[in-house]
């Protein structure tokens, strides 16, 4: 009778370490990672790693198709509503959640079919466990887009308003995203955030429709070829100014200035840059200061363009809010 029990577990034992799982096949895993609690995707490959790798590009793919088809959707809307109708309202791609950083991905044990060598695995992500992360991510981004409308409300200065609706715009294409994918996990999104998406309208349309009267004024001194000039002018221009160096009517004068100290050997620089913003009267209303770490080139030349590159890029993150 024991040998009898012995040979039974030991025949349930190998099965259970040979048979094949059931979410190998389609129909399998859709029994083992439902739909309407799962997102899944298989991987199969000569190696474990690669297994994974397009288990979780599977996932990848399938969320980039969904969310882009909700990008696209919302564009065609937004081009007929007469507010938009010359600028569309997004991006035609959001940011697309990597692989890298799928929202609560599991796998799968890896399982190697003997007989062919191909190993199999499978990705998933609990649409609950999911929704939880992605929920508070967009509450906070709901919660700083709220604040910088009732900032520009309550401030009188036009600089100040339309920094604040620039910077609650700027958080459009990331709050898109991880919508698109909360809608995926979780069907009452939408509702959560219609606050949100009312606000992020509401700004864009009020950069557009002030487009023309916020004008600024803005001259860079020692600058190299007008390299921080275009650099600066790109960075107003997309949170919402439009930027002159001529004689004018502005609501505000920024008055940057490069400084760029060489260190006792002219292989080192140590690149700065000062912006500071006048109203019409002269009276400062802001300023900031970017100081980059040192940069090191193969001779002066090479050097003080390097910095003045560092600086460059420096200008598409200015945040005045620091």
């Amino acid at each position: 009778m024991k040998k009898a029990i012995s040979v039974i577990f030991f025949i349930l034992t190998f099965y259970s370490l040979y048979a094949t799982p059931s979410w190998v096949t389609d129909q399998g895993r859709k029994k083992t990672f439902p739909d309407s609690e799962y997102i899944s995707g298989l991987g199969t490959a000569f190696n474990e790693q690669s297994a994974k790798n397009k288990a979780a590009a599977a996932i990848s793919e399938y969320i980039k198709t969904e969310v882009t088809s909700a990008t696209n959707s919302r564009d065609s809307e937004t081009e007929n509503n007469g507010d938009f109708s010359e600028e569309k309202y997004l991006e035609e791609e959001v940011s697309l959640i990597s692989s890298s950083n799928l929202f609560a991905l599991e796998y799968t044990e890896v399982w190697k079919e003997e007989e062919s060598g191909r190993y199999y695995c499978a990705a998933y992500i609990e649409k609950s466990s999911a929704w939880k992360i992605v929920q508070q991510k967009l509450k906070k981004i709901s919660q700083e887009v709220t604040g910088l409308l009732e900032g520009a409300e309550e401030n009188t200065s036009d600089f100040w308003k339309t920094i604040q609706y620039g910077k609650a715009v700027s958080f459009e294409k990331e709050f898109y995203s991880l919508y698109d994918f909360a809608n995926i996990v979780n069907k009452n999104a939408s509702s959560e955030f219609a606050d949100c998406i009312q606000n992020l309208q509401t700004a864009k349309k009020i950069l557009i429709q002030n487009k023309d009267t916020e004008r600024i004024l803005l001259k860079v001194e020692n600058d190299r070829n007008g390299m921080i000039y275009r650099a600066l002018a790109q960075y107003f221009e997309s949170n919402g100014f439009t930027v002159s160096s001529e004689k004018g009517k502005y609501i505000c004068n920024a008055i940057a200035t490069v400084e760029v100290r060489n260190d006792k050997s002219s292989f080192v620089c140590y690149p700065g840059l000062t912006i500071n913003i006048n109203n019409i009267f002269g009276t400062q209303i802001a300023s900031h200061n970017i100081s980059a770490k040192k940069t090191v080139g193969f001779n002066k030349d090479s050097t003080i363009e390097k910095s003045y590159r560092t600086l460059e890029s420096a200008c598409e993150k200015i945040n005045w809010f620091n």
